[in-house]
């Protein structure tokens, strides 16, 4: 039992695409700008979650050439951060991530459009998506909040939604996401239960456990919009899962990069 166990039970099954674990690695790790990660660094925290040396080159090639990140020398060594790009990307996950409780809106807003053609459709669904509304129906979205200046061709509606039918949830929580919910719970539970209350983990282990944690859980909470807890099925995982994964990362705190570096220096 211990670091190595909890790992392992984080990594079983997992779906880990290394760039975009990486991602995470940068997201969780080293957001702030100017903040870098020694090429030593990353590759011993990719490498104690399991990830191939080769693996990993071909991910930060992938990640320079679509401007997520870039790099410096310092002598021999590589030393990589976050573009303006990669950081923005980074700060838009962020509070739906570390957030310790989903978003409860005091008022809501119900947009609905006129006739449109398909391709009108789902450029105005994509556009409505990506600005947090939730597609009720055809040309109909809610959003969060007050409206802020809506196209004149759209009907809107202010107010608080009376109740939330059985269909809406079931299409927010579609069974597979919220059979993964559950199945993330379970690997949770495992991980912390190997942990124990050791408290001798070392900044590089810490520092994986983060990365996997975080990494799992953003492959959920990102999946379905922000909503409170009354938008998703009755007995739904979620808000459990949610405070195993921030009370384990309370347990981990998070390790400096200058800490991994010198764990690496003193094994």
């Amino acid at each position: 039992m211990g670091a190595g166990t909890a790992i392992s039970a984080l990594t079983e099954g997992a779906e880990l695409r290394t760039w975009s674990l990486i991602v995470t690695i940068f997201g969780d790790l080293a957001r702030a700008p100017r903040a870098e990660i020694p090429g030593p660094v990353l590759s011993a925290i990719t490498a104690r979650i399991g990830v191939k040396p080769e693996a990993m080159r071909v991910a930060l090639h992938r990640l320079r050439k679509d401007n997520w990140l870039t790099s410096r020398r310092d002598g021999r060594v590589s030393h990589y951060l976050l573009t303006d790009v990669g950081r923005a990307e980074s700060e838009k996950a962020t509070g739906r991530i570390y957030a310790t409780r989903p978003s409860a809106p005091e008022t809501w807003h119900l947009l609905i459009a006129g006739p449109m053609d398909p391709a009108e459709r789902l450029e105005r669904d994509a556009a409505m998506a990506a600005s947090g509304h939730l597609a009720l129906a055809p040309g109909v979205w809610l959003g969060p909040g007050p409206t802020h200046r809506p196209a004149p061709s759209l009907f809107t509606i202010e107010g608080v939604p009376g109740q939330v039918p059985g269909w809406l949830k079931a299409e927010i929580m579609p069974p597979a996401l919220a059979e993964a919910y559950a199945a993330f719970g379970a690997t949770m539970a495992t991980a912390a239960n190997a942990l124990g209350t050791d408290s001798a983990t070392s900044a590089l282990d810490r520092a994986a456990l983060r990365v996997l944690v975080v990494h799992g859980w953003r492959r959920l909470v990102l999946r379905h919009p922000d909503l409170p807890d009354g938008f998703f099925p009755d007995g739904w995982a979620g808000p459990e899962t949610r405070t195993q994964v921030t009370e384990l990362l309370a347990r981990l705190g998070k390790p400096t990069v200058a800490e991994i570096a010198t764990s690496l220096a003193e094994a």
